[in-house]
């Protein structure tokens, strides 16, 4: 009888020292992960790449043109930050789909951090059905999962309708 009160007590020992180690184990991985989000989020990084995918719609709120595409961002906390980006429209039936490639994008003055949101105000070139529209003054403002771009809707013809393209980063 001693023997199996022995064993019991030890089998019930180990399975207690089992849950209080996976108990540990979990915590200590919670943590951690809870601890790496927490320095991440609000800091946008050096890199950033996405997809667009955004819908441009008139005064009456009509959808016109559907805009996707892929984006990329490199030097983000330097003085010279790189910027590409593709963007692709079609009517929402599918026709009229034409591309549209962003590129030098240089910045002027300094970035601007507001609500964990960096604003990047520069110049850019687009592609046009007419040829390169060069100096375009471009904003964009990037968050930690979202990116929108505004072109000054003058020098390119009101093509985007006087909204900011917008997207998702990663």
């Amino acid at each position: 009888m001693d023997f199996y009160k022995d064993f019991t007590a030890t089998k019930l020992k180990r399975k207690n020292i089992f849950s209080f180690s996976l108990t540990v184990f979990l915590v200590a991985g919670i943590v951690v992960l809870t601890s790496t989000v927490s320095i991440t989020y609000g800091q946008v990084g050096n890199t950033k790449t996405g997809v667009f995918n955004h819908t441009q719609t008139d005064s009456s709120g009509n959808i016109t043109w559907i805009n996707s595409g892929n984006w990329s961002m490199t030097g983000i906390n330097s003085s010279s930050p790189s910027f590409t980006a593709i963007i692709d429209m079609a009517k929402p039936n599918g026709s009229a789909g034409h591309e549209h490639e962003i590129s030098d994008f240089e910045l002027i003055g300094s970035p601007v951090i507001e609500n964990q949101t960096i604003h990047l105000n520069g110049i850019s070139t687009i592609t046009m059905r007419d040829g390169p529209a060069t100096n375009e003054p471009t904003v964009i403002a990037l968050s930690q999962e979202e990116i929108d771009i505004y072109f000054d809707p003058e020098n390119i013809n009101n093509h985007f309708e006087n909204q900011s393209i917008s997207g998702i980063g990663n």
